[in-house]
């Protein structure tokens, strides 16, 4: 493991890029003044940074009630990387590529079989084959997300279970996978890189505290390996921190109105759940039953906002208005809940994106939280002091 960690003007560096990356037009003074270092300290290592490509000076800011030198804003130069995000399904993956400000460069979603059988080699496989098709796209790729179904620990970078992949023990990505990689690496569950991608590419909203709802609906040739059409998962924030549980499985989805021994997620036999995007009474079911229960989380939690996402956006003229009527009547005061309620526009590519904002959040990471045990897992983009050798943990 490096130990260059302890050296606190590394840390000093991962600040100030993490407070830029967080407050684009902010001001060396300013950064100054949030970080509490010293101005001499923020001019020198904004100064290299610069330098090196990684941050821009953009147009100059106000002067003070007493005048004086208009201070100029910094920013994160965009163009510096990109990054690459996938959702890897039983039958398919998806990936996009975005730049450093969430702009979609580049997306695609393939048939391939993948489970834990064979999981490696197609990663890699698929990893590969991506590079290739981004040949056209200068900056280099900083780093790359996986988004999965099934119980992930996201710190570790351990798979603990997912039921479309087969796995059913636990298998150490990083072990496997990331410690080896050419570029930093990392996995999450897909509901939770959902809410990533909301937190990091709408970061300048200051969202705090939501749920994020994905929604898909697997394809009919899997049906040997679930027990019903619809797939859900739930990722939380709870004061601006994705919230992962004791055991890494916060988000993980039971309906409480399922009838013991039954199987699967929903009060909805089998064979109807396959009928659900035919049938507008199954469908008004699955979306009744599953607003009952964002009801609760979000007046129970005091939720903010409720995103949405995956295949269910394309009925978002339905579920607005059942999941509106089931939080008000969950709400037990006259004053209506005050919640947002928005769609991702993303579809089918929203896991995807959110893995790659995931990966973002991970090489801008603030060093100052992380202990030497830490850092060799949880990773991190990190500049030595010369900036000439990019260091990735």
């Amino acid at each position: 493991m490096l130990q260059p960690i302890k050296r606190p003007r590394i840390i000093n560096t991962s600040r100030i890029i993490r407070e830029i990356w967080s407050s684009p037009q902010v001001s060396r003074v300013e950064i100054a003044r949030r970080l509490q270092l010293n101005k001499s300290t923020i001019t020198n290592i904004v100064n290299e940074l610069i330098e090196d490509g990684l941050i821009q000076e953009t147009h100059e800011g106000f002067a003070g009630p007493q005048g004086g030198r208009k201070p100029v804003n910094l920013q994160i130069n965009k163009q510096y990387g990109v990054v690459i995000g996938f959702e890897l399904r039983p039958n398919s993956y998806t990936v996009v590529v975005t730049d450093l400000f969430g702009d979609i460069l580049f997306s695609q979603t393939e048939l391939d079989s993948i489970s834990n059988t064979n999981f490696k080699e197609k990663l890699l496989g698929i990893y590969a084959a991506t590079i290739e098709k981004i040949a056209w796209i200068e900056p280099p790729v900083l780093g790359v997300g996986f988004g999965i179904s099934g119980i992930v620990d996201a710190h570790k970078r351990i798979i603990k279970a997912s039921i479309p992949l087969e796995f059913t023990e636990p298998y150490d990505f990083y072990e496997e996978i990331a410690k080896d990689f050419p570029v930093p690496v990392f996995i999450e569950n897909d509901a939770n890189s959902c809410a990533w991608g909301e937190l990091v590419f709408h970061r300048f909203r200051s969202l705090r505290n939501f749920i994020f709802i994905l929604v898909e609906f697997r394809e009919l040739q899997e049906r040997k390996k679930i027990f019903e059409k619809t797939a859900v998962g739930l990722g939380f924030v709870i004061d601006g921190k994705v919230y992962h549980g004791l055991n890494s499985s916060a988000g993980e989805f039971h309906s409480v109105f399922i009838s013991s021994g039954q199987k699967g997620q929903f009060d909805i036999d089998y064979e109807a759940s396959f009928t659900i995007e035919e049938n507008p009474d199954v469908l008004k079911k699955f979306i009744t039953e599953l607003s009952k229960h964002a009801a609760l989380f979000v007046n129970s939690l005091n939720l903010s906002q409720v995103f949405i996402g995956g295949h269910i956006e394309k009925y978002q003229d339905i579920v607005r208005p059942i999941l509106l009527k089931e939080i008000n009547q969950n709400w037990m005061y006259e004053k209506p809940v005050d919640c947002e309620i928005r769609f991702s526009s993303l579809g089918e590519r929203a896991v995807a994106y959110g893995a790659a904002g995931f990966v973002l959040d991970r090489l801008f990471i603030d060093l100052e939280f992380l202990d030497d045990n830490d850092m060799e897992r949880v990773g991190g983009l990190f500049l030595l002091p010369d900036l000439k050798k990019r260091v990735y943990l």
